[in-house]
């Protein structure tokens, strides 16, 4: 499996998923509100 950047990629898991919104709701998104999008940024640590 490759990527956009052609680095060999992996599989989003449901339990990367599940961190993700854990994640998302300790920084103040509230998933039945309408509105804006919220922005998760996870890059911190990334290097490809």
């Amino acid at each position: 499996m490759r990527n956009v950047i052609s680095l060999p990629g992996k599989p989003v898991l449901p339990s990367d998923v599940a961190a993700a919104v854990q994640a998302a709701v300790m920084c103040g998104w509230t998933p039945e509100t309408h509105g804006l999008l919220f922005h998760l940024d996870q890059s911190d640590g990334f290097s490809p």
